[in-house]
């Protein structure tokens, strides 16, 4: 089964060739004062929305971070409210819980969730005018991940830039728990996708930064690209490259894969 499915995704993740409008000017955050690795995460405030999905303050943006990916049930909510909505979803190829990351959206999916979830949760009186679900920007993950100051105007240039750094450390291979990678590491018990929070948090309070699926980003990839950046790596990932927290992959926005999700962020203050 899972050589079929690489098989069937035979075209890859990324794209080159096509170019497009200029991208928005991206503000680099500052990482500020991010605790070593290995600590406890910080205390920060939680938000809990009414999909009960949870929202926590990373220091050095000005959004908050949902602690996890966007889970088979959230979009399922979504789904049955919107009709129209394409099924690619509810078959991934593989089992799947209501608590696994949602498969098989494209970046315009998860646009199109965000500004859904935006409008139920301003109607509901969760968030107030001015606050708007999104995706991360490519900086913003970056700071959500550990990453210090990286060299580059945009994250094609950024991409890989800081090395021997992971989401779990400096160690490789990954040590057991560190997160859902390819089987070949050892690292994890799963052969797919996991629940969302089966592996520890970072120090944010942020779970699966590396590995279950690739998540969607707001940035493009350059200046002139239509790709999306796409963040995290995956189940299925293994070469210390990929897993790297400054490894960046990109895609065009319509492009739907079984490894690949998105996780939201608040923007405009907590909710609730």
């Amino acid at each position: 089964m899972r050589q079929t499915l690489l098989l069937i995704m035979a075209v890859g993740l990324v794209g080159c060739g096509k170019k497009d409008a200029t991208l928005e000017t991206e503000t680099e955050p500052k990482a500020g004062e991010l605790e070593k690795g290995g600590e406890k995460p910080q205390s920060t405030k939680a938000f809990t929305n009414t999909l009960d999905m949870k929202f926590v303050s990373v220091p050095g943006t000005d959004v908050q971070f949902c602690v996890w990916e966007t889970r088979v049930k959230d979009y399922a909510v979504y789904a049955a409210a919107n009709p129209d909505v394409d099924g690619s979803w509810k078959e991934p190829g593989f089992k799947q819980e209501d608590t696994h990351p949602v498969v098989n959206v494209s970046w315009e999916d998860a646009q199109a969730f965000c500004e859904w979830l935006t409008k139920k949760e301003l109607a509901a009186g969760k968030i107030k005018t001015g606050q708007k679900y999104r995706l991360p920007k490519d900086a913003e993950w970056s700071v959500a991940v550990g990453l210090g100051k990286e060299l580059g105007d945009t994250p094609e240039a950024k991409d890989g830039g800081i090395k021997d750094v992971y989401p779990w450390g400096k160690e490789w291979p990954p040590p057991a728990g560190a997160g859902n990678h390819d089987k070949s590491l050892k690292a994890d018990k799963f052969d797919y996708t996991s629940p969302v929070g089966s592996f520890a948090a970072n120090k944010l309070g942020l779970h699966d930064m590396g590995g279950n699926v690739w998540e969607w980003c707001e940035s493009k990839w350059n200046t002139t690209s239509i790709f999306h950046v796409l963040r995290g790596a995956s189940w299925y990932f293994s070469s210390p490259a990929s897993l790297l927290s400054s490894h960046r992959s990109y895609d065009w926005p319509g492009r739907r894969g079984f490894f690949v999700g998105f996780r939201c962020v608040l923007v405009g203050g907590s909710g609730g």
